[in-house]
């Protein structure tokens, strides 16, 4: 429903939320294809107007519980999502041009303004709000307790689109364009399967052993800096080069690629489908490749 697909700083953009409610986010900063969202403070069941108190109010909340409450900011990438609405451009206050966040908030998506509606059921029904996000919990701990695959692209054609990654090249868009024109070639649903293959071969790089071979930055249970983001970011890079340095890898934990990450490769599918259908790509595969998730890599101690 956007009428505004070049991005600019100072845009407000109103985002669906539950209950039939809407939020707002403004855009701050830009850099490259990646965007620093303010959350405001906006909820209603009306889409706002650039004369709407609120959307220039940002949200103070709580990102950790019992941490001082402070101005939501976070990092977002890829295309602004279809369901987000134009509102309109505001200049950047004195305190937003000084904004800076080391959070990230994942690929741009129409929930990239979830936190007001936390928020806002926070204050106005906490009880119920609990209850809630306790059985999400529950349900997202089931999820997680039992990986299985989904249907998956043959081997043959999933490491035929890696190896057309342009290492010649120095852009990481200019590195992955010829494989997102091949796989957009595919079927939907076999740009689906191949999502789902992706996500396999991260997930099975997902043990604590090779989190300990990543570099500066590896895992050691002592240590505060290591960053589950960045270890994803490191095995993909490990899928990136190729179907010999993955099963190398995969059985040799100490071969893992050191001090190099290649985020740019979770992008492949959605880029993809996106060239094929002109739409958002939706897919939840069966095994995540987010750090932790394949349990029997990792500590039981650890992950308790």
């Amino acid at each position: 429903m956007n009428s505004k697909r070049a991005v600019q700083v100072g845009d407000i953009f109103a985002t669906p939320l539950p209950m039939n409610k809407y939020g707002a986010v403004k855009v701050v900063n830009i850099i490259d294809r990646s965007y620093l969202l303010g959350i405001t403070s906006y909820i209603d069941k009306q889409i706002p107007t650039i004369d709407s108190e609120k959307i220039h109010q940002a949200l103070i909340t709580e990102l950790i519980i019992g941490d001082a409450k402070k101005p939501l900011y976070k990092w977002v990438d890829g295309r602004i999502p279809k369901e987000l609405i134009f509102i309109g451009n505001t200049s950047l206050t004195t305190e937003e041009q000084g904004i800076e966040s080391n959070i990230y908030g994942g690929n741009w998506s129409k929930d990239c303004a979830l936190s007001v509606y936390f928020e806002w059921r926070r204050q106005t029904d906490p009880e119920g709000f609990a209850l809630e996000i306790q059985k999400e919990d529950e349900a997202l701990a089931l999820k997680n307790s039992i990986s299985k695959p989904k249907k998956m692209l043959d081997e043959k054609n999933f490491w035929r689109v890696i190896s057309l990654l342009d290492w010649s090249k120095e852009d990481e868009e200019a590195i992955v364009e010829a494989a997102i024109k091949e796989l957009s070639t595919f079927t939907a649903w076999k740009i689906r399967h191949f999502e789902e293959t992706l996500s396999y071969k991260l997930f099975l790089l997902d043990t604590e052993e090779h989190a300990k071979e990543i570099g500066e930055y590896c895992f050691s249970q002592q240590d505060q800096h290591f960053s589950p983001d960045l270890f994803l970011y490191a095995r993909c890079a490990v899928v990136a080069r190729g179907k010999e340095v993955f099963e190398d890898v995969l059985s040799n934990p100490s071969k893992m690629l050191k001090d190099t990450e290649f985020e740019t490769l979770l992008s492949l599918s959605s880029e993809a489908y996106y060239l094929k259908k002109g739409k958002e790509f939706e897919y939840d595969s069966g095994c995540s490749y987010e750090t932790f998730s394949n349990r029997k890599g990792w500590s039981e101690g650890f992950l308790q």
